[in-house]
């Protein structure tokens, strides 16, 4: 069920550069950008569904590139998970955190497990990757990734973002997790749209 916004304070914390190894991506690139929350559970199903494809028919065949935002907005817990992601991010390990950060969402969701974006619970995932856990705490501690926070929230707002899961691409705004040929479709649209590259 899409998630609304309009309700919620909107923290964005764009994750740059997590666009995972492939072709090299510039600003010759169409870029893809994705709208997230780990508390959402269609962005869930965004992530893993829908998002491998779009990256192995897009970036892995250099077509394009994707951005994706992830919105700490749902709840304090939901924050502190973005967070997290992003101190993940400096050692190297943002793709995986993410990844384990949406299981670990789907678990709780499913009644597996109620402890799922504490403090701990954060950190004991870090060491489950081979992350510095003391260093992920350190970080997630010092505050240090409020300024990108800050920084973010303008632009997801701008971007007129109201429900979740949301991409952008071109002048498309998709917004609610759809049918895989949605997105293609926009993509496409606006690939062919554009002078060759």
């Amino acid at each position: 069920m899409p998630i609304s916004l309009a309700a919620l304070a909107v923290i964005v914390l764009a994750v740059k550069g997590y666009i995972p190894p492939g072709p090299s991506c510039d600003g010759s690139l169409l870029k893809i950008i994705i709208y997230t929350d780990f508390e959402c559970g269609a962005c869930g199903r965004l992530h893993s569904e829908v998002e491998p494809e779009l990256r192995e028919r897009y970036v892995a065949t250099g077509k394009a590139q994707i951005e994706v935002r992830l919105l700490g907005a749902m709840s304090p817990d939901s924050r502190r998970a973005v967070e997290a992601a992003l101190c993940a991010g400096d050692q190297g390990k943002l793709s995986e955190y993410t990844n384990a950060l949406f299981d670990a969402y789907r678990a709780y969701s499913e009644g597996e497990d109620t402890d799922v974006f504490s403090a701990e619970a954060l950190t004991s995932l870090a060491a489950d990757l081979d992350l510095d856990g003391a260093a992920l705490a350190s970080c997630m501690n010092s505050g240090t990734k409020k300024a990108q926070v800050e920084e973010n929230m303008n632009m997801a707002q701008a971007n007129g973002v109201s429900t979740l899961p949301a991409l952008l691409v071109g002048d498309f705004k998709i917004e609610g997790y759809k049918p895989l040929d949605t997105y293609t479709e926009a993509i496409d649209t606006v690939l062919i749209a554009q002078p060759s590259r």
